[in-house]
C-alpha cells in the first residue's frame, strides 16, 4: 500500500529552498571575498572580485527577506512558484553571470567586445532582472491582497517591494545609458555593442570600493544599492516586528517607510540633477541625515521588541 506523505515531507517548501539558496550564496560572497584579499587585485574598477562577492551579498539577503516574508501573505501556489523561482534565477544567474566575467578578467557590465560578452550581459544579466521584476510584481499585488495581514507588516512588505522596484528600475536606466553615472538621456545606450561601453575613470572619478563622491555626473549606484535592499531595510522589520507584543507597531515600521523613501528621493533628485554627491548642498545632507537618525530610531524600537520575543 503506498504512503501519502504530508505537503512538507513530500515536497520542500519555497521558504525553505530559498533558505537554503541564500546560505549557498552566503558561501559564495565568502569564497569571493577570501579570494580577493588571498589573489590581490583591484577593489574597485569594471574588473573586480568584488563585483561577484557584491552580487551574492544582494541575493542572498533577496533569499533570505523572501523565505521570512512569503509565510506571512496569502498566496496561491502559482504566486509563491513565480516569485521563488525568479528570485533564485536573478539571485544565481546574476552571481555566477559577473562572477565568470570577473575571473575571466573581462568588465562585467556594459560589455559588448564579443558574442559571449553581449550574451551575458543582454541576455543573461538583463533577461534575469526582467523575470526578477515580474516576480517582485506578483509579490506586491499578493501582499496588497493579504487583507487578513496585521497594516504594520502590509505596509512594510508592500513597501519593501517598491523601494526594491525603484532600485530595479534606476538599474534599468543605468543599463540603457551603460553608465552609473547619470550624464542626461535614457536609452542612448541601446543598440551599441562591439566594444567595452562602461564610463573611463575620469567620469567615474575616485572609486572606494562602490562609493563615488566626485563623479562627472550624478551617482546612480547609491541609489540603486539603497533600493535593491529595500526587503531587507523595510519588509524584514515589518515581519519580526509581526510576532512580538510591543503595541504600536505600525509607528516604527511607518518611519521607517518615511525614512528610506525620503532618503532615496533626495538621492535621485540630486543624481538626475546630474550632480555628484560631493555637491550635496546642507539641505539635502540634514534631510539624509535626519533620515539615517529616524530609521536607526525606529530600529531601535524594534530590537528590543525581537530579542525579547526571540
Amino acid at each position: 500500500m503506498a504512503t501519502t506523505l504530508p505537503p512538507a515531507v513530500r515536497a520542500p517548501t519555497w521558504p525553505r529552498v530559498l533558505w537554503l539558496a541564500g546560505a549557498v550564496l552566503l558561501v559564495a560572497m565568502v569564497v569571493h571575498v577570501v579570494a580577493l584579499v588571498l589573489l590581490g587585485g583591484p577593489v574597485s574598477g569594471p574588473v573586480s572580485l568584488r563585483k561577484p562577492a557584491t552580487f551574492a551579498e544582494t541575493g542572498w539577503l533577496l533569499c533570505w527577506s523572501v523565505a521570512l516574508v512569503l509565510p506571512q501573505l496569502r498566496t496561491r501556489a502559482w504566486q509563491r512558484h513565480v516569485v521563488g523561482a525568479t528570485v533564485l534565477a536573478f539571485g544565481f544567474g546574476e552571481t555566477a553571470i559577473i562572477g565568470v566575467q570577473a575571473w575571466r578578467g573581462v568588465p562585467s557590465h556594459y560589455n559588448f567586445a564579443t558574442p559571449l560578452d553581449t550574451a551575458l550581459m543582454r541576455g543573461g544579466a538583463a533577461g534575469t532582472a526582467a523575470l526578477f521584476v515580474v516576480g517582485m510584481v506578483v509579490l506586491l499585488v499578493a501582499t496588497l491582497r493579504s487583507r487578513d495581514a496585521a497594516p504594520p507588516l502590509r505596509l512594510g512588505v508592500a513597501a519593501g517591494v517598491v523601494v526594491l522596484l525603484v532600485g530595479c528600475a534606476i538599474g534599468m536606466v543605468m543599463i540603457s545609458t551603460n553608465s552609473g553615472v547619470y550624464r542626461g538621456g535614457i536609452g542612448s545606450g541601446f543598440g551599441r555593442s562591439g566594444a567595452y561601453l562602461g564610463p573611463d575613470a575620469a567620469v567615474v572619478g575616485p572609486d572606494l570600493a562602490g562609493f563615488r563622491a566626485a563623479t562627472a555626473g550624478g551617482d546612480l549606484v547609491l541609489p540603486h544599492a539603497i533600493g535593491v535592499h529595500g526587503l531587507l531595510l523595510l519588509a524584514v522589520p515589518a515581519v519580526l516586528l509581526a510576532g512580538t507584543t510591543l503595541r504600536g507597531r505600525l509607528a516604527p515600521v511607518a518611519t521607517m517607510v518615511a525614512a528610506v523613501g525620503v532618503a532615496l528621493a533626495v538621492l535621485l533628485v540630486h543624481a538626475f540633477r546630474m550632480l555628484p554627491l560631493e555637491a550635496l548642498g546642507t539641505p539635502a545632507l540634514v534631510a539624509l541625515a535626519a533620515c539615517a537618525g529616524a530609521y536607526l530610531a525606529a530600529l531601535g524600537v524594534t530590537a528590543p521588541a525581537v530579542l525579547r520575543r526571540a
